[in-house]
């Protein structure tokens, strides 16, 4: 079995993530190595060679409209004095618009049958141990409290439409198809998108600190991790399931 390479950006993108995420989340830095290995070595079972990505440059022109609707709800919602149910429940509404954002690509005649669905009983599987081994530490430490697998049921449904569905198409989606669609190799659209990923969760903190800051490199890992996968199985349910699975826990 041939195991491809990582580019030398990718390399150099990773071990300032690992440098970053051992300075804020120690106990975390074995169980991600373990991961990418994992997504490294059988990357070839997940690649599907059946089908091309759609790279075309109206994605990359949805993702800038969406995008700034996305802020613009999160600073509002920021910006709300109030108690933190209260938040929640505002946090809810403005997932509606933010939802309909996603229709907002229609004005570039984005579609979501643009994108692949698919997915395979091999990526299927290979999805799965990586979430196990990426959340290894959080699974362990959660076998002392007492919630039931109801709870992480009825979490998983809840976090498969938002933000599982919503935050793969917008940036595995539309971001990482459009920026292929200006000839920009896979491996720096994936970086890029990982970065702006990671940037993007800063939001959803009242107060900035240079800890919140520098934790911001976690999301950029695991988005660096759900782009790969995008790339390699050119489907969106895969990341998607990895995603949901993520912030069940």
């Amino acid at each position: 079995m041939k195991i491809k390479r990582l580019s030398f950006m990718e390399l150099a993108f990773l071990c300032v993530c690992m440098i970053l995420i051992f300075l804020v989340r120690t106990k975390y830095v074995f169980s991600f190595i373990l991961s990418l290995m994992v997504l490294i070595v059988f990357e070839n079972q997940l690649t599907n060679y059946k089908v091309e990505i759609k790279k075309e440059k109206k994605f990359l022109y949805a993702f800038i409209l969406v995008f700034i609707a996305y802020m613009i709800i999160q600073i509002i919602a920021n910006l709300v004095n109030t108690d933190h149910y209260t938040l929640n429940q505002l946090r809810l509404l403005f997932q509606v618009p933010l939802t309909m954002t996603i229709l907002l690509g229609y004005l570039f005649k984005v579609r979501l049958n643009d994108f692949n669905w698919a997915i395979t009983t091999k990526s299927f599987f290979i999805v799965i141990m990586i979430f196990i081994l990426l959340e290894s530490v959080t699974i362990v430490d959660l076998q002392t409290e007492s919630n039931t697998i109801s709870f992480y049921i009825k979490n998983f449904i809840q976090k498969l439409f938002y933000p599982s569905i919503i935050e793969e198409v917008l940036f595995r989606g539309l971001f990482i198809n459009g920026l292929l669609a200006f000839h920009i190799r896979e491996d720096k659209a994936n970086i890029i998108q990982s970065i702006i990923f990671g940037i993007v969760h800063i939001v959803g903190y009242k107060e900035i600190s240079i800890g919140i800051l520098l934790s911001t490199c976690i999301q950029m890992f695991i988005g660096f991790i759900f782009g790969k996968i995008c790339i390699q199985t050119k489907s969106l349910t895969p990341c998607i399931l990895l995603h949901a699975l993520i912030d069940t826990i």
